[in-house]
């Protein structure tokens, strides 16, 4: 192009301009005058298909790094969200809870290691019962001073609706708290895993993990703490979780012989009378 250009602009210094200028390659234009030669930007810088193939693939690059980078940073939040989901959904499912409110003095058992002390007394006790007016039970306020461990453990787990666990690697590393874990355990295998809460504080490391906190974590749905953004998602989940009927057992779906057109003869009992009402 440029040089179709150059000649169309000095045409007056060449010889035997233009009938002496003619093309030979390639094949098809061989013998065309140059002067008649017009060819397009596209046709001096044809598209390489390698090009698009390129860009394509550096894109699906670039979006993988992107979500896996989201996902990476928002794991926690991610969690919470699907937490929730799960509770929104099993609660418009009608189940209703075998258990009621006036059976338990406390909303929740507060299972912690003694280094996660200002975490719990700062900020989970302000927001649940001070803002929420919930009722905990935490080791250091509750237990009746001259009663064993064990048997503080054990009498007030019977009067919790739920047992929250926070998990970290000091709480990994604290033989009591493995104990208490399973105490809990117990307990979920009798009423169902929405009994127990576990609140991931931080990523526990594998040399600290032990088989009774994996065999909850595994098998119990759990919440991961996030300060700053993720702190408002964090404590609407946890608020839902501690609302959220207990499962099977011990929840329950009413049938009744009238044939109902929404339910296939099913009658549910309105979320609104699942207890606890807080």
């Amino acid at each position: 192009m440029w040089f179709r250009n150059w000649i169309q602009q000095n045409s007056s210094i060449l010889k035997e301009y233009p009938n002496q200028y003619k093309c030979r390659h390639p094949n098809n234009m061989n013998g065309i005058v140059l002067r008649d030669y017009n060819p397009t930007d596209k046709m001096c810088n044809p598209w390489n298909p390698l090009y698009t193939m390129a860009i394509v693939i550096g894109m699906v690059v670039i979006s993988f790094i992107t979500v896996g980078s989201i996902t990476a940073k928002c794991q926690g939040n991610i969690k919470n969200y699907i937490y929730l989901l799960r509770v929104y959904h099993n609660r418009k499912q009608g189940y209703i809870p075998l258990d009621s409110e006036e059976d338990y003095e406390y909303h929740a058992f507060v299972v912690y290691c003694d280094n996660d002390r200002k975490w719990v007394h700062n900020d989970l006790l302000n927001k649940l019962e001070n803002e929420e007016g919930l009722q905990l039970c935490i080791h250091h306020r509750n237990f009746i001073v001259g009663d064993s461990i064990s048997v503080n453990v054990d009498n007030f787990l019977k009067k919790s609706w739920k047992v929250l666990v926070i998990v970290s690697n000091n709480f990994a590393q604290s033989e009591w708290c493995q104990w208490e874990v399973d105490v809990v355990q117990e307990r979920r295998r009798r009423q169902g895993k929405e009994v127990i809460v576990p609140i991931i504080l931080e990523t526990v490391d594998s040399k600290h993990m032990t088989g009774q906190l994996r065999t909850l974590l595994d098998s119990t749905p759990s919440l991961r703490y996030r300060s700053g953004v993720g702190s408002e998602l964090f404590w609407k989940v946890l608020l839902e979780s501690l609302r959220k009927p207990l499962g099977h057992p011990p929840t329950s779906l009413l049938y009744s012989g009238i044939d109902h057109p929404s339910f296939n003869g099913q009658t549910r009992v309105s979320p609104e009378t699942e207890p606890p009402t807080w």
